[in-house]
């Protein structure tokens, strides 16, 4: 007895399914590439705010440009420059710095302090060795935002509890603009959809 093929409607009612498996299989994949690279964003912004949370302890004040007034300005009245950067930060926690530890008789000594955080050389972008270039790089190849006082974190009316003239004012913003790449913009801030921040969980 002969057996019986297929029929062409049998063929292609196969590889119909199978076109079909495959494409689930293909859109499935690329959700689970994109859920990884936000929970490594994720990460990375939780590093970098864990980071400057241990600048602060240690400082008493978050990066920024208030370190680098000289103490005549400061009584001056000098302020700190709000700071929204893809760049700052990591020269703040990212490098060994080099801070006074003795105040009063004998002050002026200093002391080399280990980084707050360590990145590898993939995670960077710019010149290690010139300082203000150099970008903490999110998963989609974008630099993360340090932003100071923070939009979602910040306040409009100063808080002068920690003392004058002080960037502890409000907290901080760190900010990747996830997929689409935009973190910036005072729309993509009230509805931050993609972005993987420090304060939109």
């Amino acid at each position: 007895m002969r057996s019986r093929g297929f029929t062409l409607v049998e063929l292609l009612v196969a590889i119909a399914i199978i076109g079909l498996l495959a494409a689930t299989l293909v859109v499935a994949s690329a959700g689970l590439g994109q859920r990884s690279k936000i929970e490594k964003a994720a990460k990375m912004v939780l590093r970098i705010e864990t980071a400057c949370e241990a600048y602060f302890t240690k400082f008493q004040d978050y990066p920024s440009n208030q370190a680098k007034l000289t103490a005549a300005a400061k009584a001056g009245g000098a302020l700190w420059a709000p700071i929204q950067s893809r760049t700052f930060v990591f020269d703040y926690i990212g490098r060994p710095l080099t801070a006074v530890v003795q105040f009063g008789p004998g002050a002026g000594k200093t002391a080399t302090l280990e980084p707050f955080a360590e990145f590898a050389a993939s995670e960077l972008s710019g010149d290690p060795a010139t300082p203000g270039t150099v970008a903490i790089m999110d998963p989609w190849g974008e630099g993360i935002w340090y932003e100071l006082p923070g939009f979602a974190h910040g306040t409009s009316y100063a808080d002068t509890s920690r003392g004058p003239s002080s960037s502890t004012d409000s907290r901080i913003d760190v900010t990747s603009g996830g997929p689409d790449g935009t973190a910036q913009s005072l729309g993509n801030k009230l509805d931050p959809k993609d972005d993987v921040t420090n304060w939109n969980p």
